[in-house]
């Protein structure tokens, strides 16, 4: 999915939400972030099993981080993919990102272990093309 910017606009950072109220902060910082540089930005959600309407709580909550991106400013885009570093990662690449906003995992270490990470990789992903990874605690 490619978005359209404005032409001119060198900035464009990419915020990583899940559906959790936490991620609050994440969007604020993107319009932050998107302020102090005179860019845009646009909110991601990555949905692993195409199947975004299986827990409404969740949905309802990604209702309300979108929501507040779109008053701040922002866009908002939910992508699809099994991996969700490699989607998030061409994403950044197709949209010509230059900076991405991401939470620390508050996952276990034996979860991480299990199931994987995304920063890590989404980080490995995109430093060849020079983009930013902020990891926001």
């Amino acid at each position: 999915m490619v978005l359209s910017y404005e032409p001119g606009v060198k900035s464009r950072i990419m915020v990583c939400v899940t559906p959790q109220k936490s991620c609050q902060r994440l969007v604020e910082r993107g319009a932050e972030r998107a302020k102090e540089t005179n860019g845009e930005f646009c909110v991601v959600y990555v949905n692993k099993n195409n199947d975004i309407y299986k827990d409404l709580k969740e949905h309802k909550i990604l209702v309300e981080l979108f929501e507040m991106a779109q008053k701040l400013g922002g866009r908002v885009s939910i992508l699809v993919g099994k991996k969700i570093s490699d989607a998030l990662a061409e994403f950044a690449a197709e949209n010509d990102i230059t900076e991405i906003i991401v939470g620390k995992s508050l996952r276990s270490a034996f979860d991480v272990l299990i199931h994987g990470d995304v920063i890590n990789p989404l980080i490995k992903r995109v430093e060849e093309k020079n983009i930013i990874v902020e990891v926001i605690e």
